[in-house]
């Protein structure tokens, strides 16, 4: 077999090999590798079988270390991008001595890179925002609640339609339905079901919720919180309203969370054929959420055993409700 390619490290040890271990004659063996008998002499004299560096060990048109500190110096008191360095340089007529030129854009921006300056590396130093995470130590000390459309199937017919979610902080317990919109009298319902929802599966009363600050949450008019129809509507049933931080999502992050779960492990997974059919699986799914699929969050609990865990629930109890559970999502 005749070789036509650049040798390598491998290919020159084996054009070596088969003269000296497999005694071929070096003109049999050359022509194998088409190659000439100087190429095997030249790397047969060599330790090193890897080709050498192409790198030029000088630069006749090298920035001098100098001038490289010089702009490093500006960088680290000023913080200007490398073009507006470019121009600083060039007004007060500081050019490169090795080339009689002004240092151009992209030579500052090598310059960066090699003393490790700029965004990138800016953005690496920062220091990190510690992330405080809680979790409420009693069910139903506080619910978390949000919104988000969803994208359409066959049978909207052009219509927008959206999710909402209804999530406990402590047990991860959660209650999601579609709606046609996301106005405060569509959230109004959808919470007066939720609240029902986990009063009669879980006997379960909420003290606190939490949303963000949208307009089908609240009003920026804080002193007229009793006109908001979902402001009033908490307040009729007794929970008190905190809001998230403004342009902070991730305070309402178990809510954030989950709809991550939804998307990976519901809607990618289903073949959804028709909005009933989407309520029919969203309505499984959720029972299979809350009763069979472990959270590690709560360290490797269902939402369920962590509510059962908390509330003193007797085995025979929990038995049915297992049994009771599994039927509900055809498990």
């Amino acid at each position: 077999m005749k070789y036509s390619k650049r040798l390598n490290a491998f290919t020159r040890k084996r054009l070596l090999e088969l003269v000296q271990v497999e005694n071929y004659s070096v003109k049999k063996a050359c022509e194998l590798f088409d190659v000439s008998r100087q190429t095997y002499y030249k790397w047969l004299k060599r330790n090193n079988l890897n080709d050498l560096p192409t790198k030029p060990k000088t630069f006749y048109r090298q920035t001098p270390k100098q001038l490289e500190r010089l702009v490093i110096q500006v960088r680290d008191k000023t913080g200007l991008s490398s073009i507006k360095i470019h121009h600083e340089l060039k007004n007060r007529g500081i050019t490169n001595p090795s080339t009689g030129c002004f240092l151009s854009e992209s030579a500052i921006c090598a310059i960066f890179k090699r003393y490790k300056r700029g965004y990138k590396f800016d953005k690496l130093k920062r220091p990190k925002v510690k992330i405080i995470r809680y979790e409420k130590q009693v069910p139903g000390e506080m619910a978390h609640i949000d919104v988000k459309k969803i994208r359409k199937i066959r049978g909207d017919y052009n219509q927008k339609r959206y999710e909402a979610i209804l999530i406990d902080d402590c047990t991860r317990l959660s209650y999601a339905a579609i709606i046609p919109d996301k106005t405060a009298q569509t959230l109004s319902n959808f919470l007066k079901e939720g609240v029902k929802y986990f009063k009669t599966n879980y006997n379960l009363k909420f003290s606190k919720l939490l949303s963000d600050n949208g307009n089908e949450f609240t009003t920026r008019y804080k002193q007229n919180l009793s006109l908001h129809l979902f402001e009033a509507t908490l307040k009729s049933l007794g929970i008190k309203h905190k809001y998230t931080k403004p342009y902070h999502p991730q305070t309402n992050g178990k809510a954030e969370r989950m709809w991550r779960t939804l998307d990976i492990e519901f809607y990618r997974k289903k073949w959804l054929i028709s909005p009933e059919h989407r309520e029919e699986e969203l309505f499984k799914w959720i029972e299979k959420y809350n009763k069979h699929r472990v959270h590690l969050g709560i360290k490797g609990l269902t939402p369920y055993q962590k509510f059962l865990a908390l509330t003193s629930v007797t085995a025979p109890e929990l038995n049915q409700n297992c049994e009771l559970a599994k039927e509900v999502v055809n498990l």
